[in-house]
């Protein structure tokens, strides 16, 4: 899956040196996918690509439409900048990227069906994510995702070292959220709505050295702990707001925290490096995950475990 995340890079990168897939076919191929479609956003840039396997396998999806990452094309790509900004306030899905990746998601489906998989890496997995909260919300459709260094924008508290400062920081962050959209009448997911989609379980991949996606590590593991002492519906309450829906003035327009997901199937890798710069490319990097000798920490955190 991510090697198809890779093949958009590198049609973006064909793009970009005005080559026709010169060094993008073979991350697909080699796989024996065919490229369906490519999907471009209204600046030009390639944000993501269909893909077609054409033999006939009941395991095996019909189509799997990968998403990239923000793109550097020489000079910094402002318009990705913009759509990264506008994960931190929650806005995402009134964006042109999310519009056009659920609109080709929606064609597809209607043209061939539902066995269809999703896959994104950092930017690109918060369009999967997007995407498939809307199929499940307006059409009760549930896809296979996986999720590849997935933003979860917050204070980063992982890297603490000590687990009961940690546990005692999340604790007394779960009691504020709790207390705040209690005192400020903001409203958290409905039951309903957070039963239908704790159904869908994306494949979740973080590196616990990378600042950008290794929340998700405390996220889920902060929950149970919660249960575990008690305060379970402190834990649950927490897990479905941020801090930036609470704060943010009333203003009549939908907010929708895309990294909040109620279940997953956690995958945690890790690296060293000494250098900073190249800690950051190796923990974020898409590379990692098809990386020889590569050990992960699983675990399958479902919302309905919690009671």
């Amino acid at each position: 899956m991510a090697c198809l995340v890779q093949g958009v890079y590198a049609m973006e990168r064909d793009q970009k040196y005005k080559q026709q897939n010169a060094m993008a076919h073979p991350w697909w191929e080699s796989f024996g996918f065919v490229l369906h479609r490519k999907l471009i956003d209204y600046d030009d840039s390639i944000i993501g690509a269909i893909y077609e396997y054409p033999r006939i396998m009941p395991s095996a999806p019909k189509h799997i439409i990968a998403f990239r990452a923000s793109a550097f094309r020489g000079t910094l790509n402002l318009h990705d900048v913009k759509l990264d900004l506008k994960l931190i306030v929650h806005c995402f899905h009134r964006t042109s990227r999310h519009d056009i990746a659920s609109k080709a998601v929606c064609e597809i489906i209607d043209k061939k069906g539902t066995n269809v998989w999703l896959a994104g890496h950092s930017l690109g997995a918060a369009v999967a994510i997007s995407v498939a909260k809307r199929l499940i919300r307006e059409r009760a459709t549930y896809l296979e995702t996986y999720l590849f260094n997935p933003p979860y924008p917050c204070i980063q508290i992982e890297k603490i070292q000590s687990e009961r400062v940690k546990l005692m920081i999340r604790g007394a962050l779960c009691l504020g959220k709790a207390i705040l959209t209690k005192e400020l009448g903001k409203s958290c997911m409905d039951k309903e709505s957070l039963k239908v989609l704790s159904k869908w379980v994306p494949w979740v991949f973080v590196n616990i050295e990378d600042y950008i996606s290794m929340e998700y590590k405390g996220y889920f593991e902060n929950r149970k702990k919660m249960e575990n002492l008690g305060w379970g519906c402190i834990g649950r309450v927490s897990s479905t707001i941020s801090f930036a829906q609470i704060i943010q003035p009333a203003s009549g327009l939908d907010s929708d925290p895309t990294h909040l997901i109620p279940s997953a199937r956690l995958s945690v890798n890790s690296c060293k490096s000494n250098c900073p710069i190249e800690l950051f490319k190796l923990s974020h990097g898409i590379r990692q995950w098809w990386a020889d000798g590569l050990h992960l920490e699983a675990q399958e955190f479902l919302y309905e475990d919690i009671k």
